[in-house]
């Protein structure tokens, strides 16, 4: 009975005792010894520093390119160093977000400043054609120094033209007054230089004063344009006229702040044209509008 009892013992499966609960698992270390100790299973952490490199390099390039979108000819590869700059800052991003990197923030800062850069290059681009098509028109139609009048001059030349002699601050250097205006200029241009030649139609002195109120210093005779605008609604300019008056605008020296100067300006214009004329003064090298000033010829 005891062998039996025995022998049943050694061929048996541990059966666990009636008094635990159906559902409890026996201890994995089987009868008298200790239950085995199981390690809590863990996720693994993620890469912190993927991604880290292509983010960094996308934000140089980035920045890069922001600084140097709106100079006019660089801005060209500017535009292929923004696109570069993107091609890093997307998979920087992608990496980041399936590591769980810390790059993601460097990633998404370089992601929108290369699209910034880029929209930059395309925005000056713009501009600068705007501009440069602008001046060539204007080039090539002032090439005999007479251009038609665009509708909105004409307006603002009859709306509040000054009397001669007035001043009237011209951009942000100049104080200008218009002396005098001879419609009628062939004597004094023959008396001025006896190689000046008779006009086409009909020569027009202008006297300008001028005086200097920059910070800096200026030539007024290159940094303000005087044109006479004709009854026939066009424009002439100085180099309609190929005599030399008695003070042209280069006898007048560099001036500093506070300095002043006279010169005359020479047109040929036709003697139709004459009648009922304005002239005006401009900044020679703006892209401010509205800084044209009008005078009375009479």
């Amino acid at each position: 009975m005891g062998n039996e009892s025995l022998d049943q013992q050694q061929g048996s499966v541990y059966v666990p005792p009636s008094d635990l609960p159906p559902s409890t698992t026996p201890p994995a270390g089987g009868p008298g010894l200790p239950p085995a100790q199981f390690a809590p299973l863990s996720m693994p952490a993620g890469d912190k520093r993927a991604g880290k490199a292509l983010a960094l390099t996308a934000l140089v390039l980035a920045i890069v390119s922001l600084l140097l979108c709106w100079i006019p000819i660089v801005n060209n590869l500017v535009f292929f160093l923004g696109l570069l700059a993107l091609g890093f800052a997307i998979p920087a991003l992608i990496i980041a977000v399936r590591k769980k990197s810390k790059a993601k923030a460097m990633s998404i800062v370089a992601l929108v400043i290369a699209v910034v850069s880029l929209v930059g290059v395309l925005a000056s681009q713009a501009y600068y054609v705007s501009v440069i098509d602008g001046v060539s028109k204007a080039v090539s139609d002032s090439a005999d120094g007479v251009v038609d009048a665009p509708a909105k001059d004409q307006k603002k030349a009859e709306s509040a033209p000054l009397v001669l002699g007035a001043t009237a601050k011209v951009g942000s250097e100049y104080d200008v007054s218009i002396k005098s205006v001879n419609v009628n200029a062939g004597d004094a241009i023959a008396a001025a230089n006896q190689f000046n030649e008779p006009a086409k139609g009909q020569y027009v002195l202008i006297d300008v004063a001028v005086k200097y109120v920059g910070d800096k210093e200026g030539d007024p005779w290159i940094d303000l344009g005087v044109k006479f605008v004709g009854s026939d609604v066009r424009q002439y300019s100085s180099s309609t006229c190929n005599a030399t008056p008695a003070k042209p605008g280069s006898s007048v020296p560099t001036l500093e702040n506070g300095g002043t100067g006279e010169y005359q300006v020479c047109m040929d214009v036709p003697a139709a044209a004459v009648a009922g004329a304005k002239v005006y003064v401009e900044p020679t090298f703006s892209l401010a509008q509205n800084q044209r000033v009008y005078w009375n010829t009479k």
